[in-house]
């Protein structure tokens, strides 16, 4: 194997392990469709294709990202986020922090409502952060750190149909 092939199974694998360590789901890779494609000054995110064809991206960043800030990326990159998965694979992740933080600004308060709660969740603290995604309009873009703006990086089409 040539030293591209190498540092591309490399890749390969250290997206999977990050998706079974932090996320708690064993994803066979198929394809890179983008690589640590800049998303902010100072974010990454991969997007892969993996089994069954349904897309993800993974966004890492050397600063702290709360969920609101991973939904941003992903809708400025040009994608529609079908699903959020939670670190440790633990599905009330996001509700149990909103229904804390909550509590942090209202103690008196027993309960908030859903929306004064969804408010609440998307300052969870998401990085790295794995999004499965619904749908790509025809490109994908990435930041631009020198001109501060969104770019074309890549143009694809997806959309992901669920059969019930």
């Amino acid at each position: 194997m040539d030293s591209l092939q190498t540092k591309i199974i490399s890749r390969l694998s250290r997206t999977e392990k990050i998706c079974r360590d932090c996320f708690g789901v064993d994803l066979k890779i198929k394809n890179l469709i983008l690589d640590e494609v800049s998303t902010s000054r100072n974010s990454y995110t991969t997007v892969f294709k993996a089994d069954h064809n349904v897309i993800y991206a993974l966004c890492v960043s050397d600063n702290p990202l709360v969920l609101a800030d991973v939904k941003s990326i992903i809708r400025l990159m040009g994608m529609k986020a079908e699903f959020f998965l939670p670190p440790n694979a633990d599905k009330d992740y996001f509700l149990n922090f909103g229904h804390g933080a909550f509590l942090d600004v209202y103690p008196a308060r027993k309960a908030g409502s859903d929306q004064e709660i969804h408010y609440y969740k998307t300052l969870a603290p998401y990085s790295p952060a794995l999004v499965r995604i619904s749908k790509v309009n025809g490109e994908i873009r990435r930041y631009d750190k020198i001109w501060q703006e969104w770019q074309s990086a890549i143009k694809f089409s997806y959309l992901r149909m669920q059969v019930q």
